[in-house]
């Protein structure tokens, strides 16, 4: 018997027992319970233990149509707290979400309450873009790092959004020696 041939009787009962037939559930599994539709941008679970932040998801929290900021339960905190206090600067609610079926490596997304005009998807790889953009991979594996004036210069031609992992070297830091980590091994 197919489900559109079971009386109204076995349907109740079936979702009393089991609930509500859901629509697209293995789809809004992988989405952390949204919609792929309604998805505007994502990371995966490696992009967020990086020690360098995306600014595309702070671009998607800026968006009109961005409602909420999507995190699955199990990513520690301190990875997460930059896009969390970013959210709240842009209004944008946020919750985490934990569920034994959601598949897939999709870790953190920025959602609209219906489906979005502008979908990014999964945001590509930090390391890739910015070698495609020809960056050092010196600069590229050390976010958070201090760079010299010429570097800083060189991140700031060809991927300003970067700006937000690093530090320029100031007056100070020439004087007590500390180096540019994007000179270094050239």
């Amino acid at each position: 018997m197919k489900k559109n041939d079971e009386s109204k009787l076995e349907k109740t009962a079936r979702e009393g027992a089991f609930g509500p037939t859901e629509i697209k559930k293995g789809e809004k599994n992988r989405f952390l319970g949204e919609y792929q539709e309604r998805v505007i941008a994502y990371l995966s679970e490696s992009q967020l233990k990086e020690d360098a932040l995306y600014p595309e998801i702070k671009n998607a929290l800026q968006s009109a149509e961005a409602n909420k900021l999507i995190i699955r339960g199990d990513i520690d905190k301190k990875n997460i707290s930059d896009y969390i206090k970013w959210a709240r600067e842009e209004g944008v609610r946020f919750n985490r979400k934990n569920s034994p079926e959601f598949r897939g490596n999709v870790a953190l997304a920025v959602a609209g309450k219906d489906a979005v005009k502008q979908q990014l998807g999964q945001i590509p790889e930090r390391q890739e873009k910015l070698q495609k953009k020809g960056i050092s991979d010196n600069i590229i594996k050390n976010a958070g790092s201090l760079l010299c004036s010429d570097c800083w210069k060189e991140l700031m031609e060809k991927a300003p959004e970067e700006k937000i992992n690093y530090k320029k070297a100031g007056i100070f830091d020439k004087l007590t020696g500390t180096g540019c980590i994007g000179c270094q091994k050239k």
